[in-house]
């Protein structure tokens, strides 16, 4: 794929990037990082879409200076904005949703179970069950997209129930979706879940194409993370019944073990169209060695080319860089330049969402 195309890659860190293969196409320099809420220590993920006229970016796991006013001390999904589209001279302009508590709210509200029992396990020493404390019941977002007018948006999210064995002691337990059409509010999340923990966790990576939402499933398998890919309608979102699944070779199949995998991805990443380029581009990071990846495509169901190594980011002082994600709101020269945000470990339960900004040029 180098062949057709010049990547350029602008790392914006606060610190200078380590680990960056050496490459004439690669410029690293210094910048910033998207604010955390005041006070604040860490979150994750980092997905963005335009919603009544802003940039809203959701996030996973924030943790909060001290507990709420609802007794947790942490939001599985809490989101900020701005309404500065410009990137000229850097992302800027973020407000965050906080509570009268000053803590940062929860986007995708837990069900009132769900709030028992989290609030029943905080890690009180009388927690129904020893072993059981610190444990919770929360959904996790993924990815976003909004329609063409900007009015509403549809957030993809995994039911999770964590346990109290460490930071990799979880699974899904189902997955849904939730509607949001104002950033100044939660979402509403719908209930019973849309797709059982039989199914993938839909939401990897989702695009508007047309009146369509294209959505991807990637999870680890202990070797690699193969991609399955849906469609939807985006006015039939919320009905299990209407989605239907890529199964290869010009067919959509209803059931979605029909499936085929379509590349190596990333558990959360993005994929979106560049006008420049008039691709689909994949942008992820595979595996846990950390390198920014990328695919291109005619079409959301492929076929993807090879992947590129294309870069990475600052070395992490714990576990690995993940969730490479596009803003394409913010791309500038009719998508030649093109920013990324990535979720970097930089402490124990501490997180930065660190900037890429990403140029492509015919060669």
């Amino acid at each position: 794929m180098c062949k057709y195309l010049k990547l350029s890659i602008l790392i914006l860190l606060a610190t200078a990037c380590t680990d960056v293969a050496p490459d004439d196409s690669v410029i690293i320099t210094d910048s910033g990082v998207v604010p955390l809420p005041p006070n604040h220590d860490g979150r994750d993920v980092g997905f963005s879409a335009v919603l009544k006229g802003r940039s809203v970016w959701i996030f996973g796991d924030t943790f909060l200076p001290e507990k709420a006013d609802d007794g947790l001390q942490w939001r599985s999904s809490s989101w900020s904005w701005t309404t500065d589209l410009s990137s000229e001279d850097g992302l800027g302009g973020f407000e965050h949703a906080i509570g009268t508590d000053g803590m940062a709210l929860q986007l995708l509200p837990h069900t009132s179970e769900e709030a028992d029992y989290n609030i029943a396990h905080e890690g009180h020493d009388d927690c129904p069950q020893e072993s059981e404390c610190g444990s919770r019941r929360t959904p996790w977002p993924q990815a976003i997209v909004a329609d063409d007018a900007q009015e509403n948006a549809i957030i993809f999210y995994a039911n999770m129930q964590t346990g109290s064995g460490g930071q990799w002691d979880f699974q899904s337990v189902s997955s849904s979706v939730a509607i949001w059409n104002n950033p100044d509010a939660p979402a509403t999340r719908i209930e019973p879940p849309l797709f059982s923990a039989e199914e993938p966790h839909w939401g990897s990576a989702a695009l508007i194409v047309g009146e369509d939402i294209y959505v991807y499933a990637c999870q680890f398998d202990g070797e690699s993370t193969p991609c399955l890919l849906s469609r939807v309608s985006f006015k039939s979102a919320t009905d299990r019944s209407r989605y239907e699944f890529w199964a290869g070779e010009g067919v959509w199949s209803r059931d979605w073990k029909d499936a085929v995998p379509l590349f190596d991805g990333g558990s959360l990443f993005s994929v979106h169209f560049n006008r420049h380029l008039q691709k689909y581009l994949a942008i992820c990071i595979p595996q846990i060695d950390g390198v920014f990846t990328l695919l291109m495509a005619d079409h959301p169901q492929g076929p993807w080319s090879d992947p590129s190594a294309i870069g990475e980011g600052a070395k992490p002082q714990q576990n690995w860089n993940y969730s490479l994600i596009a803003h394409p709101e913010f791309s500038r020269e009719e998508g030649r330049v093109e920013i990324l945000s990535y979720t970097h470990p930089s402490g124990f339960l501490s997180q930065e969402t660190r900037l890429v900004e990403l140029r492509v040029d015919d060669l």
